[in-house]
């Protein structure tokens, strides 16, 4: 099996106090097993902070979250107690992982970095050209050359983006955006605030060309189930998203960042955009 990752990904260190959007806050935190078997264990008023903040249902463990949604190991300086206490290597799985991927194909596994992340968002944002890294061979490839590396024939045409939004494209995005389950209550005001935004000039970007590939390298896995065009669709929907809320404030990071957070950890809002 050969793993293949973008080329940025080995230089992700998370912000921990300097992050803005932490991952500590407003997420449901699972705990695997064997974390939470270790955090049973341990003695002492640490050991009975964790006892007290763990609990269990049909779907495995997990943290109770405070009255603010935050982790009760956040701490007010925006690190985490359990690292400060115990190390890294004290930390549940999905803490340690987050906001990393794994998909497997069937000869192949691509790794990544989600895109909520606001780090994440800025390491894609930095790279001049998309690439992605075999980590046996340290081959280098650009997404239509890994494509046909996984073994999928995709048209040349297709891994081309370019901004072409007028109105009627953007009733559609608003559409099929406001079918999706807000994360929040702020979610459903910034689709109302894209109504009546400028529309983006028409042309391309590279920045926007880069989020489109990544989001379909995000969305390969599915090419098993799915068409491909499906996919693309997707990809360029989320893409003239973002481009529509850069044309009303220019923040390209924060939107990609918000749109992820929205859609794409939630497999019911990517089922919805793609139809």
């Amino acid at each position: 099996m050969s793993i293949w990752y973008p080329r940025f990904y080995p230089a992700f260190r998370c912000r921990a106090d300097r992050c803005r959007h932490s991952c500590c806050r407003g997420w449901e935190i699972d705990v695997d097993k064997d974390s939470a078997e270790l955090y049973r264990g341990l003695p002492g008023e640490l050991g009975e902070e964790l006892r007290q903040a763990l609990f269990s249902d049909e779907e495995g463990w997990h943290f109770r979250l405070n009255e603010e949604e935050r982790c009760p190991f956040l701490e007010a300086d925006g690190l985490c107690r359990l690292i400060k206490r115990l190390g890294e290597e004290a930390l549940c799985n999905i803490c340690a992982l987050h906001p990393r991927f794994f998909e497997e194909l069937d000869a192949d596994e691509l790794w990544g970095l989600g895109l909520s992340c606001e780090e994440a968002a800025a390491l894609l944002l930095k790279e001049k050209e998309l690439r992605f890294v075999c980590r046996e061979s340290g081959e280098s490839l650009d997404l239509p050359g890994l494509l046909r590396s996984v073994g999928l024939a995709v048209p040349r045409e297709t891994l081309r983006y370019r901004v072409r939004i007028d109105e009627e494209r953007r009733r559609e995005i608003l559409r099929r955006f406001g079918k999706t389950e807000p994360i929040d209550e702020n979610w459903p005001r910034e689709l109302k605030a894209l109504e009546h935004s400028p529309l983006p000039q028409a042309g391309e970007g590279e920045d926007y060309q880069r989020i489109y590939e990544y989001l379909l390298y995000r969305q390969i896995e599915r090419a098993e189930e799915r068409d491909w065009e499906s996919i693309a669709d997707y990809a360029a929907l989320c893409t003239d998203f973002v481009a529509l809320w850069d044309a009303l404030e220019v923040d390209t990071a924060a939107h990609l960042r918000r749109f992820s957070e929205q859609i794409e950890y939630s497999t019911e809002n990517v089922e919805i955009l793609m139809g």
